[in-house]
């Protein structure tokens, strides 16, 4: 099986779903995340396109293109979870930036999720329990709007548990103090600052 990594051509065609990409006289049809292509992205101007090669059960082969490999990476996770498939991945991606889909799951935070459509309350919760801890390690390239500590971060969660915080509370408090203190900061400082964001 051949793997595209990404297309880079100009852009021949463009509707709400699907590009067409013109590479070298061949024309490549993509899905896209709804709202994908603005008005920067005129008909005849150069883009690029990280892709996903997915063939469905039926033998349906598709490929699937995001304007930032940041995308790519949360509608790979995004179909991880049983019962996402790629038109719920890509909504996903349409709706969160990568950093507040990262937010969202950490923090257990369903509502969020939630926003996005045809994702129900049943699928939010196995997002959740599904990618919680493998999303930790992902890093995305653009500036996240989210700082996951590493240095001290399951140390200190556990010790807030310890002292009566949920997992989500510590974990959200334990970012907090480390924004505040920086990736230097002493385990024992950042447990004090922790419990005032408790």
């Amino acid at each position: 099986m051949t793997w595209i990594s990404f297309i880079r051509g100009t852009l021949v065609m463009q509707e709400e779903r699907e590009v067409v990409v013109d590479v070298h006289g061949i024309g490549y049809s993509l899905e896209i995340p709804p709202g994908t292509v603005d008005e920067s992205s005129a008909i005849g101007s150069e883009v690029t396109f990280h892709t996903h090669y997915h063939q469905s059960r039926e033998n349906e082969v598709k490929l699937y293109g995001f304007t930032s490999r940041d995308d790519l990476k949360v509608f790979e996770l995004a179909l991880t979870v049983k019962g996402v498939g790629p038109t719920l991945a890509q909504n996903i991606v349409s709706k969160l930036s990568p950093s507040e889909f990262q937010r969202a799951v950490i923090g257990e935070d369903s509502a969020t999720l939630m926003r996005v459509p045809r994702l129900t309350k049943e699928l939010a919760q196995l997002f959740i329990i599904k990618l919680k801890n493998s999303i930790r390690k992902v890093q995305f390239e653009a500036k996240s709007e989210v700082q996951v500590p590493t240095r001290y971060s399951d140390e200190g969660v556990q010790a807030l548990v310890g002292l009566g915080a949920s997992e989500p509370d510590a974990e959200r408090a334990m970012i907090e103090a480390q924004k505040a203190l920086g990736d230097d900061a002493d385990l024992q400082d950042l447990i004090r600052l922790a419990l005032r964001y408790i």
